[in-house]
């Protein structure tokens, strides 16, 4: 891209597992006709993987990624804080740990942004940008800028942990493991979520991320949104030993399965729009398309909600909040919803959802 990348890997034999990861991801660009075989080869004389801080001085900008770790992602800042500029931006790419936790041992935390990137971030166009309290409007706008160049859609988020698409998606996985503690199969949850259009189901995901970094990114969320993730702390004893435990009862319906996560997730958008976690409903369209992949089928959130009904989703989240407890209650703006979206029966467009529905400040 005419850009000189350092990729700083530190650890015994990183800079051979950094290395080879690099070259793969060309090689399968160009298998798969994405990139011709020049192209990937001046690409890769561009990147320069390193064991050494030393050799990012006088780098523009230092995008970090390593574990869901507060500490160890101080422990980076600090480092590239010793061997770079003033005006180096030092841009995170957690997913769940506000910036304003990561700056506060800054030295220079006016330089410090997230810029979270989805994995792969080759693939994934977007990119959420949460700006802490302390970072400058130089700060973000060069990283805006950073994003459009590398051509990523970027997402403005409120510095809050989860921000958005982790905290959406946390609750989603959280209305899996409730299903399966009331009765439910992991297999019929997986096969449920997988029907609506998403290409793993919720269970076979988090066996692909692995439950360590689920358990790391929901120790943030759970800060913020409680009774909303906490089903997830029964897959904890899983890390060491033994399945889910199970509650006693008929066990939910195939109806509950098939559409009770995607709902708490629509209802979860809801509350981020009453929190300015994200502008508009417009934002959280693309952050839950681009972001997580939301199944191309239903278009998009505001699409699939309009289509099957806002008045029949929040009905039935007020029968389930009986049922189960106030993690269902309808966030104010499914409520605002109720008064400005068409009565289902036909799709809309996304731009056409969004115009009917709730924009905050």
């Amino acid at each position: 891209m005419g850009a000189t990348t350092i990729v700083v890997a530190p650890r015994r034999g990183g800079v051979e597992r950094a290395s080879d990861l690099i070259r793969r991801c060309y090689a399968s660009d160009v298998r798969h006709g994405r990139l011709s075989a020049a192209d990937a080869d001046a690409g890769l004389r561009n990147v320069h993987v390193t064991p050494r801080y030393a050799d990012i001085e006088g780098a523009a900008c230092v995008i970090e990624s390593v574990p869901e770790d507060v500490t160890v992602k101080q422990d980076v800042l600090a480092a590239v804080e010793a061997h770079t500029s003033a005006d180096c931006i030092f841009a995170s790419s957690t997913s769940a740990i506000p910036i304003a936790d990561l700056a506060a041992r800054a030295s220079r935390p006016h330089n410090v942004i997230g810029t979270h990137f989805f994995w792969p971030a080759h693939r994934y166009r977007l990119v959420e940008i949460a700006r802490a309290a302390t970072t400058s409007d130089r700060t973000l706008q060069r990283t805006l800028d950073l994003t459009h160049w590398l051509g990523k859609v970027p997402l403005l988020v409120r510095d809050v942990p989860g921000f958005f698409t982790t905290r959406i998606f946390l609750v989603y996985l959280n209305e899996a493991v409730a299903l399966v503690t009331e009765g439910a199969s992991v297999e019929a949850v997986d096969a449920a979520m997988q029907a609506f259009g998403w290409p793993m189901g919720p269970f076979q995901l988090m066996d692909a991320i692995g439950l360590d970094t689920v358990r790391g990114v929901h120790h943030w969320v759970s800060r913020h949104v409680r009774d909303r993730v906490t089903h997830m702390e029964r897959l904890w004893p899983g890390l060491e030993a033994g399945p889910l435990g199970r509650e006693v009862g008929a066990g939910p319906t195939p109806f509950e399965i098939s559409v009770r996560p995607i709902w708490q997730m629509i209802n979860e958008i809801g509350h981020c729009l009453a929190e300015g976690v994200v502008a508009s409903a417009d934002d959280a369209d693309r952050g839950a398309v681009l972001g997580l992949g939301w199944p191309p089928v239903h278009q998009a959130p505001l699409a699939y909600a309009r289509w099957v009904g806002v008045r029949k989703i929040v009905e039935q989240l007020q029968v389930w909040a009986g049922q189960y407890g106030p993690r269902f209650a309808p966030s104010p703006v499914l409520s605002e919803w109720l008064a400005n979206v068409p009565e289902p029966g036909t799709r809309l467009s996304s731009a056409e959802v969004c115009a009917a529905g709730y924009r905050t400040r």
